[in-house]
């Protein structure tokens, strides 16, 4: 008896819903970005590597906080020229008063630069996992489980908690994933990431 589907239909083709995609063996899949899905080999990286990757990182997105921050700062001394600090840590002008134009105007241009530089590092790891500089060494944020990138809402935690938390205690958050059996940092725990080879 010929089969319902015709020859040499694979098993589940053409059923409602369709069957579920499987990886090859060996392999495990990811969703990069709008790539759709793709095998990958899912090694973990070492610290030296997600290392290199943080500090292209900081030295990448650093460049273009510092086209933002350079006027800023300048704006900002401008405004303060012809002041002093007083006995009392009292700022004392000649004019009288500060500069507010000036003042306002680089104080603005560094938290623009700021909220930027975090938007455009927050995006790509949310929707790719590959910040610039992990782009560069190959390597990639996902979801542990899932192999799948992390979101905005979830990178954006990531992201806080590695700055405000992790960074701190001697950089302690950072190196646990030395001795931590499945290499995470405190700020892959609390969002539940994982590094990958790419």
């Amino acid at each position: 008896m010929s089969h319902p589907l015709g020859p040499g239909q694979p098993p589940g083709w053409g059923q409602w819903p369709p069957a579920e995609q499987t990886p090859p063996p060996g392999n495990t899949w990811q969703l990069r970005g709008d790539d759709g899905l793709g095998p990958i080999n899912g090694e973990r990286v070492g610290f030296g590597t997600r290392l290199g990757g943080h500090l292209l990182d900081n030295l990448l997105y650093g460049l273009v906080f510092m086209l933002f921050a350079g006027p800023g700062v300048a704006l900002i001394f401008r405004a303060l020229e012809q002041c002093v600090t007083g006995p009392d840590d009292e700022l004392i002008c000649t004019s009288g008063e500060v500069e507010g134009a000036p003042l306002a105007g680089g104080i603005v241009l560094i938290a623009l630069g700021l909220v930027l530089v975090t938007g455009l590092y927050v995006r790509a790891l949310g929707r790719t996992g590959q910040t610039w500089g992990r782009r560069l060494v190959g390597i990639q944020v996902v979801d542990a489980t899932t192999r799948t990138p992390l979101g905005i809402g979830r990178a954006l935690g990531r992201s806080l908690f590695a700055w405000i938390v992790s960074g701190q205690f001697l950089s302690l958050g950072y190196l646990w994933m030395l001795w931590d059996e499945d290499e995470q940092t405190w700020h892959d725990k609390v969002v539940g990431s994982i590094v990958i080879r790419v």
